[in-house]
């Protein structure tokens, strides 16, 4: 189905525009915004003067970037896009969708004529006023690129002095990001387990997490001996690990069984005499597994 583009110069953006939004200050700090971003779902947040008028506009993108570099504590103005591109209430939709097209942002600030802020206009306030939306002549919706953070630590065999610390950095930055406290203890046990099986068994290895809106992956690769048998490796109880490390109290083979019960998803590729790669994947919410 197409949709004329008479009809979509009938639509204004006052109508379908979201008014329920936040409004901040510029020195309001970014914990602050993260915090209200994952208490009301929402992924931007306009700043403004005294005065109420738009002067920049926070998004999630703009928080990550604020938690890798430790910056939750400093005000937003330092992260904040800086006269952002704004739609008025009695533009069209037609006119609307060109400018998500030309600038491909998820979202647009609506302003008055002096420029304080009435509403928000997302892509997602279309979709849920517009059937097929893609199949718009002439215009294609552009697929929002999800927010991602990527956590990478380097993991070397047989240091026992430091393991743990990637899977625990992991769990700070979690909670740092306000992550369910039930999924945390999922990912630290499946990056606990996995970070250990390269310093038990593997020469040197990485671990790298991905968190997006949806889930998060977890993926460990490792230089390393391989596993012969995956099947067997599985089974609780089962280890490979010598004597000595037994007596320091690792290795008693639930690596991956623990592994296995803290993942909605789990694949394991290794190849005998160059190394094993797990990807455990973890879903923010459990009926999306279902």
């Amino acid at each position: 189905m197409k949709i004329p583009k008479e009809y979509l110069e009938n639509i204004k953006v006052k109508d379908i525009m979201n008014t329920d939004i936040v409004r901040l200050r510029p020195y309001q700090d970014m914990r602050s915004l993260q915090e209200i971003m994952r208490i009301k779902r929402i992924d931007a947040i306009p700043i403004v003067d005294d005065l109420e008028r738009l002067i920049g506009l926070v998004t999630v993108e703009n928080v990550i970037q604020a938690l890798v570099k430790g910056d939750l504590n400093v005000p937003c103005e330092r992260y904040m896009v800086r006269e952002p591109k704004c739609l008025k209430p009695d533009d069209n939709l037609y006119e609307a969708l060109l400018k998500f097209r030309q600038f491909r942002f998820g979202r647009f600030p609506v302003v008055d004529e002096e420029g304080k802020v009435l509403g928000i206009l997302s892509t997602k306030d279309i979709v849920l006023n517009l059937v097929d939306i893609e199949d718009i002549e002439g215009i294609k919706e552009e697929k929002k690129e999800e927010a991602v953070l990527v956590l990478e630590y380097p993991v070397m065999g047989g240091d026992f002095a430091l393991a743990g610390m990637a899977s625990s950095n992991v769990k700070k930055t979690l909670q740092q990001l306000g992550i369910s406290p039930d999924i945390i203890r999922r990912v630290a046990v499946v990056t606990y387990e996995a970070e250990m099986n390269i310093v038990i068994h593997a020469y040197r290895g990485v671990l790298r997490v991905k968190v997006t809106p949806e889930y998060i992956d977890i993926v460990a690769e490792d230089e390393g001996p391989g596993i012969p048998d995956i099947e067997l490796a599985m089974q609780p109880g089962y280890s490979t690990a010598p004597d000595n490390i037994r007596e320091m109290g690792f290795g008693a083979g639930m690596g991956l069984p623990n592994i296995k019960n803290s993942s909605d998803e789990l694949k394991i590729d290794s190849i005998v005499g160059r190394g094993t790669t797990v990807h455990s994947r973890i879903y923010l919410k459990r009926e999306k597994n279902v």
